[in-house]
């Protein structure tokens, strides 16, 4: 009896073993979609006052993507395909109709999503939604906003790549690493801002026939839950040094009237709040860099007594320059808290937060009513490895 239940037990579990994944596509069936771009569509409300969208989905095509050391067949390595509805559920289901792929959400590197559709009240959280609830969707998608049309950042084709998702991605993450000219927010990141109902900054590009360019950032206010204005290069730059996060790039300003560079290798930033007036706060920032003169124009002797410390002075003038102007758009023109300092209010002086956060950046905006001043201490630790600039002999 002890050996037939044995039997019988053996027999059921190699059953299972051999039952395989019920569930399993065969990779040859995938439909591989790797970034999407959102636009409105040219009937952009339905019957019902809806706004309708236009979802531009980028498949990759395997076969004609190649390996490094093989180009691939020679055809196109992606295919866009878009349809147009009021639910974006809706609309990727039309476009998996049209492809014999089944739709494989989990490589999704990219959202573009265009200015007009991020400037509508609700729109852009409602997009968002699809992303965050989706299970197959990864919470470090990058998220940026188009100048222009969104599904045209998808039709770029670089000279090196042949998927343009793939060469939008690298430069992206070249720029968080090295160049820091363009930081990308993810879904995970504005998934946490849309709950607090929090004010932050997306990376605005644009597209040009095989390249991508950054126009600076866009500013999403979440009380008024829509985009309400715009960053430029140097306003960015700002941005970056007051948040203090993995701040990279150049600094280019002028030392004796020649044109100087400044490369940033580290910087931190602090920001302090006195609360003793609640309605008009003293905000203290303090931004600290270290980094190397990488360029010099004319005849500066780098070694001379008192040049590295006037190399420093002009750095601190120029950053408080910089700065300042992101504080003054952010204060007076946008009238939007975008570096967090509500959440500095919160988690420090809580009792203050109670009775200013219904009215912080909208309302009576007491963001704009503060106070806030800029603190600049600059290292230069290198200057380069010759002592006398260009026009002079090195010694």
């Amino acid at each position: 009896m002890v050996k037939r239940i044995s039997h019988l037990f053996c027999t059921l579990i190699s059953v299972l073993l051999l039952s395989g994944c019920w569930d399993m596509v065969n990779i040859e069936e995938r439909g591989f979609i790797v970034a999407m771009a959102v636009d409105l569509a040219e009937e952009n409300e339905s019957a019902k006052g809806h706004h309708r969208l236009l979802l531009t989905s980028q498949i990759a095509v395997p076969p004609n993507l190649g390996t490094p050391s093989n180009s691939g067949a020679g055809g196109k390595g992606y295919m866009n395909l878009s349809a147009s509805g009021e639910s974006m559920y809706a609309i990727a289901q039309d476009i998996a109709n049209q492809t014999n792929k089944i739709p494989f959400f989990e490589h999704v590197k990219l959202v573009v999503i265009s200015e007009e559709v991020a400037a509508i009240p609700e729109l852009f959280a409602n997009v968002m939604d699809v992303l965050i609830r989706n299970r197959d969707t990864r919470r470090g998608i990058k998220v940026l906003i188009a100048k222009g049309k969104a599904k045209d950042i998808l039709n770029i084709e670089p000279e090196n790549e042949k998927l343009p998702t793939r060469y939008i991605n690298k430069i992206l993450d070249n720029s968080l690493t090295k160049t820091g000219e363009i930081r990308p927010v993810r879904v995970g990141d504005i998934h946490e801002y849309l709950l607090t109902g929090s004010s932050f900054v997306l990376a605005k590009i644009s597209s040009g026939d095989k390249k991508l360019n950054f126009e600076g950032g866009s500013v999403y206010n979440g009380h008024a839950k829509k985009t309400t204005g715009s960053l430029n290069m140097d306003e960015m730059l700002g941005f970056d040094l007051i948040i203090g996060e993995n701040v990279r790039g150049p600094i280019v300003f002028d030392f004796n009237d020649q044109l100087t560079v400044y490369s940033i290798r580290g910087a931190n930033s602090k920001i302090k709040i006195n609360d003793q007036n609640p309605q008009n706060l003293d905000i203290t920032i303090t931004i600290k860099l270290e980094g190397e003169i990488q360029e010099t124009f004319g005849t500066v002797l780098l070694k001379e007594k008192g040049v590295i410390k006037g190399l420093e002075r002009a750095i601190t003038k120029k950053v408080e320059e910089i700065t300042k102007k992101t504080i003054h758009k952010s204060q007076k023109d946008l009238e939007t808290d975008i570096f967090g300092m509500e959440n500095k209010l919160k988690k420090f002086h809580y009792d203050t937060w109670k009775e200013l956060h219904n009215n912080w950046d909208h309302g009576e905006n007491y963001f704009s009513k503060s106070n806030i001043h800029v603190n600049v201490t600059v290292k230069v630790r290198t200057d380069g490895v010759v002592d006398i600039s260009k026009d002079k002999k090195v010694k």
